[in-house]
């Protein structure tokens, strides 16, 4: 029996044609473009023992990335905080959903003494929705920076952060901690929402980014393709993004407008003026056991301590958000104006799919057609695109830094 999907108002057939407004789902095997290198050598082994000592999630494992063995033998992996369970179902991603078991406030810190022991240049944090969070894990997500900037301060962040269901509040808190580079998805075009991140909004993820630039930070997003969409409308989301994260008066040719704070002191958050210095919180201790089922969460799943001295909270806690909008509004009116007017970097990458049960792929996207998403989107305002079959949003993002900086130059 021929099968079709219905994707947001629009058939998917495996048998359709141009001519029905279907997209023909492929069956023959990956095209020679799409040959990824297998996991081994001494740096990947090197990299699975440091994931391993320090009890860490990487999205490499839980999304399936084809590109683990090569990221891993250059000794860079994506970490992935707040657990390895999801409390969302995308249609395209791997990573497990359900009720997340556990709330770990011990995880920054592990993280910051991997990047130290590593010595790492770059970064790239990224973690799984927990929305059943009365601030969707942005404490964490905080506190994971200041870890790794106490313990490795040579360490440029990248953050890779989920849409904190639009609470702007719980963004703040991230934002406030200036990562080197802001990271949030689109994952594909608005049409296809329903089917590709049904527990998401387009609008709302947009207006993530440009919060993000209007503080004058590095803003990146990133698309899929291959899973439905259509050419024009790549070009249309494209135009869309760099159109609604543009900073008013800020031009990159201008010193006197590319004002940049710089990031934190980790430290200002810790009481009765004490200071850490870098590698003060690590010791030899890498985890705590679960408490028992009386120590459950009201919301949440069981608290793991956390063991970094300083750090003040043993459970999630609402920020006060009569203190949190006076602090969105200064930062809103300080717009901290950016190095670049708009959203600075975009990555394109052939969708795969992971399973028989996710989402299927609809086309093989060919090389020829990512060096022109490329052109496009580089000519419509992006200071960098890294368009590619294997481009995932964390391969190779300390060169994507790089790249868009050479371009602002």
């Amino acid at each position: 029996m021929k099968k079709s999907f219905s994707l947001s108002g629009m058939v998917l057939d495996n048998a359709a044609t141009a001519d029905t407004g279907g997209v023909a789902f492929i069956k023959r095997k990956k095209p020679d473009w799409l040959r990824a290198r297998l996991p081994g050598g001494p740096g990947f082994r090197d990299t699975r023992e440091m994931v391993d000592r320090f009890k860490l999630h990487t999205v490499c494992e839980s999304a399936k990335c084809p590109n683990l063995g090569e990221c891993w033998e250059r000794g860079t992996a994506t970490m992935m905080i707040l657990g390895d369970v999801c409390t969302r179902s995308c249609g395209f991603c791997h990573i497990k959903t359900g009720r997340p078991p556990e709330y770990d406030l011990d995880e920054p810190r592990r993280v910051g003494e991997a990047a130290a022991i590593m010595g790492l240049k770059h970064l790239v944090i990224t973690s799984v929705n927990r929305d059943e969070l009365p601030d969707g894990g942005a404490e964490v997500w905080a506190e994971t920076i200041r870890e790794i900037r106490r313990q490795s301060p040579g360490t440029a962040v990248e953050v890779l952060i989920p849409d904190f269901c639009g609470d702007w509040d719980a963004l703040q808190i991230v934002l406030d901690e200036r990562p080197e580079i802001l990271n949030h998805n689109l994952e594909s075009v608005p049409r296809l929402y329903r089917a590709v991140r049904p527990q998401a909004i387009y609008d709302r993820s947009v207006e993530l980014l440009r919060r993000a630039k209007a503080q004058g930070l590095n803003v990146k997003t990133g698309i899929m393709v291959g899973i439905g969409e259509r050419e024009e409308e790549v070009h249309a989301l494209i135009e869309d993004v760099c159109e609604r994260t543009e900073v008013p008066g800020i031009d990159a040719d201008v010193p006197a407008t590319n004002l940049d704070p710089g990031p934190p002191d980790p430290n200002r958050m810790l009481p009765g003026g004490h200071l850490m210095e870098p590698g003060e919180s690590a010791h030899e201790n890498l985890g705590t056991e679960k408490p028992d089922a009386a120590s459950k969460l009201r919301r949440g799943g069981y608290l793991v301590d956390h063991l970094s001295p300083g750090w003040g909270h043993h459970a999630p806690v609402k920020a006060d958000p009569v203190a949190m909008a006076a602090h969105r509004d200064a930062a809103e009116a300080g717009t901290y104006p950016g190095m670049h007017p708009r959203c600075d970097i975009l990555t394109i990458g052939q969708y795969l799919q992971p399973t028989r049960n996710h989402l299927p792929i609809s086309h093989w996207v060919t090389p020829d057609q990512f060096r022109a998403y490329k052109e496009f989107a580089e000519a419509a305002g992006f200071r960098h695109c890294e368009s590619g079959p294997l481009v995932r949003s964390s391969y190779h993002a300390d060169e994507q830094v790089m790249a868009a900086q050479t371009a602002r130059a």
